[in-house]
């Protein structure tokens, strides 16, 4: 699939200054369909540089690739070319923002997914998946994961946010169950509740659950 996208992308034909101007005038001005079509063609080789400088894995490449080509659509059809200010310039921004976006969601799903489902792995989400763990999320390398589940624990009922935001603090059970004036065992079963809707809001469906959590 990759080789056969690499040929196409052989086989654009970039655009010289005066026709890319001709077809920005028929496309604002009159909303030549065949217009916004040949920009969009003519700047795949776009896309491609701009994914290929993240250095993405090898098996998320034709996925970014696509996201990178929603980026572009995005900007031909956002572009103003009165502003003065280069096309190339005004759509690198946007495709790279869509692929690191992409990017941010895939370590969250793969970050939890393999968090949860091993038993005694030690990753961002270790201390929500097991109510016995007492290891804080400070240091984690994966800030991108940790800002997205911070935020999404914002989200939860104020007893459920307050178990999960003491349990990222590495706050002793004990402690966080006397604060809220409840017994360990309820604590524990609102870490339970809290983290499952944790994971239905980070949309992690169908996720394996590690034994004992």
């Amino acid at each position: 699939m990759f080789e056969d996208y690499l040929r196409e992308l052989q086989r654009v034909e970039l655009l010289a200054p005066d026709e890319e101007r001709a077809l920005w005038r028929a496309y604002r001005h009159r909303g030549d369909a065949a217009g916004r079509l040949r920009l969009i063609e003519a700047y795949q080789p776009l896309v491609f540089k701009v994914v290929m400088s993240l250095r993405p894995p090898d098996g998320l490449l034709m996925d970014l690739i696509q996201e990178g080509a929603v980026g572009l659509i995005e900007s031909v059809e956002r572009f103003d070319p009165d502003r003065g200010v280069r096309f190339s310039t005004f759509a690198s921004y946007r495709i790279r923002g869509r692929v690191l976006n992409a990017l941010d969601r895939v370590r969250v799903e793969v970050s939890l997914d393999q968090t949860l489902a091993a038993g005694e792995d030690h990753g961002p989400l270790a201390a929500l998946a097991d109510p016995a763990a007492t290891s804080a999320l400070a240091g984690i390398e994966d800030r991108a994961l940790l800002r997205h589940v911070l935020q999404t624990i914002e989200r939860l009922p104020p007893r459920e946010r307050a178990v999960l935001r003491a349990v990222v603090g590495a706050q002793p059970p004990r402690e966080i169950a006397g604060e809220l004036q409840i017994s360990l065992s309820h604590f524990y079963r609102l870490q339970k509740q809290a983290t499952d809707r944790l994971r239905a809001l980070l949309g992690i469906e169908g996720m394996h659950q590690p034994q004992g959590a």
